[in-house]
């Protein structure tokens, strides 16, 4: 039987969340895990449904397919994901697979293409660079042991307000976003509606989510998540204006000690590679590396 290429239709999602925990797969696909997990990770407004292919043998689904699409116009960028269930692999699924995301990604006016595979994955490394992706950078998650937690010192004249999903504190929150990522690499500019959509997802903890003021100016953010393996400061930000005074580590302590208070699992965080300000922050915070992520670039001009 000829294996069947599906777009994304929600009665298809029992049997992705059960190839999702194949132990193979699930390695990669870790904060998808869970009753919650692929929900969580369907209400982030860059996974694009229309992007979303299955593949299925008979009434089994043994493939998947996605890409998340950041940015816009000639800025916009996209990171795309296979997963093959190991009875299908090395038959040329998982190159059929990511020819039909990256199609659909270019349609949407993308030329910027990426994948990740967490460490080790030789046989993800090799995949990739038969797809011609070549390394482009490294990410790390980082854990803290769990343990008694230092309280926040705030800096003079910072003001902290946990979220109170009021249309205001939503605005301040993406204002604070764009204001402490616009020199990241690859920086992604949020707008009000995605903000929105994230914040009523139905597992989003508001009360997870602090900001920090200098005044009536929002200046910085700690936004946590909780994953069914680990509980994770999930970005943590402050604007230019506001750093070099201890308000990226008063945050985070705010972060750890919420996760803490939430759950018995791991508290993880994942910071670029190239972020030698954050990776000091976090190792004299108790944080070490524990697993690594590595991002590869399509080389081919488009």
């Amino acid at each position: 039987m000829p294996i069947d290429l599906r777009p994304h239709d929600p009665a298809h999602h029992a049997a992705w969340r059960e190839l999702l925990a194949e132990p193979s797969i699930a390695l990669q696909y870790d904060a998808f895990q869970g009753d919650g997990g692929l929900a969580h990770k369907l209400a982030d407004p860059h996974l694009r449904p229309e992007t979303i292919r299955f593949a299925f043998d008979g009434e089994a689904m043994v493939g998947f397919a996605f890409a998340w699409v950041l940015g816009s116009g000639e800025a916009a960028w996209g990171i795309l994901r296979v997963a093959v269930h190991p009875s299908h692999r090395r038959r040329g699924l998982g190159r059929t697979l990511a020819r039909e995301v990256s199609a659909a990604v270019t349609a949407l006016g993308v030329r910027d293409h990426y994948t990740s595979v967490w460490q080790p994955a030789e046989d993800g490394e090799a995949f990739a660079g038969s797809m011609g992706y070549t390394h482009a950078r490294w990410f790390w998650m980082m854990e803290r042991a769990r343990g008694a937690v230092p309280s926040p010192a705030w800096p003079a004249g910072i003001t902290v307000r946990v979220f109170d999903r009021s249309e205001a504190m939503l605005r301040d929150w993406n204002d604070a976003y764009n204001g402490s990522f616009i020199d990241h690499w690859h920086y992604v500019p949020s707008s009000l509606e995605n903000a929105r959509r994230i914040s009523e997802a139905p597992d989003f903890p508001a009360d997870g989510l602090a900001l920090a003021y200098r005044g009536t100016e929002p200046v910085g953010f700690c936004r946590c998540e909780l994953y069914p393996t680990r509980g994770e400061i999930g970005v943590l930000g402050t604007t230019r204006a506001a750093r070099g005074i201890g308000l990226g580590r008063a945050l985070l302590r705010w972060g750890v000690d919420w996760l803490e208070s939430h759950t018995t699992t791991p508290v993880t965080l994942l910071v670029d590679g190239d972020n030698e300000r954050a990776l000091s922050l976090y190792r004299s915070e108790g944080f070490e590396v524990r697993r690594t992520r590595r991002v590869l670039q399509e080389t081919a001009a488009r």
